[in-house]
């Protein structure tokens, strides 16, 4: 089991959010991809802490009914661990090393830069050519503490899954994210566009120029706090809360008391983001175009009421639109969910 698999997989595509647990099967074709099956399937509160997994009994059953929902026929799984479990660097290589000193190279790297123990880590690199004639080829290095990944792969095994690629969320969803700009009419080439990732506890921003993901950051924001106030709004369980929220039955007074606020933090939320990405150095005082996706898309208005605040045109996250993945109708009316899952997908995709 590695990060850069170099084999031609059949898998099924595993995200396991805060939230909820997500599975996917894609089919390659020749115009691009299918989707044979996917399923939702919620998760316990306290099932997923800190993007760590914190109860693998608990995610494993999610996972099990997901599979068994969506029919999935593949026993292969590809998982994703969050990002801000991982270590990744690049370095240059020495000129005229030979291939079997890059391994040895990579260790002494990272017992110099990684704060942990190698033993306590599981570790897997990619070299990269070089574009530049003449030009040193340089490795990427991914490092993540062994008792993390290992959570992940006993949840994908309790589901009676075999997980044989670990992945991490952001090169997921860089892998997918071509899928939702490919229905854009103009092009993109050298433009700045981010995508918003507004998740349960956490929100995620990506930048992308051409396709590479030049900046990312998480932000302390999520659904979470919109179930909270309804929970101590209504005087109701945190699971009855949830509920709510996801059925959209709120009196108008009740919208007009916490869905406009959060909608309003949203956006702020969303400007903020991007203020710290145009004070980071990369070159971009704000992006060009923002894709947003996770559960508030849910929320009517929300898109104009980001663009209103950020001043950015504003989409959402749709990998399914595009003539390059068939998809069934129901897949296209609940995009948000599934983005990662997509990416996730795309490398078992066969």
């Amino acid at each position: 089991m590695a990060l850069f698999e170099r084999r031609t997989l059949e898998a099924v595509g595993v995200d396991i959010g805060t939230s909820s647990v997500k599975v996917m099967e894609l089919q390659r074709t020749r115009r691009g991809y299918r989707v044979n099956c996917a399923a939702v399937e919620s998760l316990p509160r306290s099932a997923v802490v800190e993007r760590g997994i914190s109860n693998v009994e608990q995610v494993g059953a999610a996972l099990r009914r997901a599979a068994k929902r969506a029919r999935c026929k593949r026993k292969n799984a590809i998982v994703a661990i969050a990002s801000s479990h991982v270590i990744t660097r690049t370095f240059q290589l020495p000129e005229g090393i030979k291939t079997f000193e890059i391994e040895e190279q990579v260790m002494i790297d990272a017992a110099q830069n990684v704060p942990y123990s190698v033993d306590e880590m599981y570790l897997d690199y990619q070299v990269l050519a070089s574009m530049k004639a003449g030009a040193e080829d340089s490795v990427t290095v991914t490092a993540c503490r062994r008792e993390v990944v290992d959570d992940y792969v006993s949840a994908v095994e309790s589901a009676g899954l075999r997980p044989v690629v670990v992945d991490v969320d952001t090169f997921a969803i860089a892998r997918a994210f071509p899928l939702v700009t490919a229905t854009m009419s103009e092009s993109l080439q050298g433009k700045a566009v981010a995508l918003l990732d507004v998740g349960e506890v956490t929100t995620h921003l990506d930048v992308f120029v051409d396709g590479t993901v030049i900046y990312d950051r998480d932000h302390s924001f999520g659904g979470r706090s919109l179930t909270e106030s309804i929970q101590s709004h209504c005087d109701i369980s945190f699971e009855e809360a949830e509920a709510v929220k996801l059925s959209g039955k709120l009196s108008e007074d009740d919208q007009e008391q916490l869905l406009e606020p959060f909608k309003r933090t949203i956006s702020q939320e969303a400007a903020r983001a991007l203020e710290y990405f145009a004070s980071a150095g990369r070159g971009y005082d704000t992006v060009d175009l923002l894709f947003v996706t996770g559960g508030c898309l849910r929320l009517d208005g929300i898109l104009e009421l980001i663009s209103n605040y950020t001043g950015v045109p504003t989409a959402t996250a749709n990998p399914f639109l595009g003539k390059n993945i068939k998809a069934r109708t129901k897949l296209k009316l609940q995009p948000t969910l599934l983005l990662k899952a997509c990416g996730l997908a795309m490398r078992g995709a066969g």
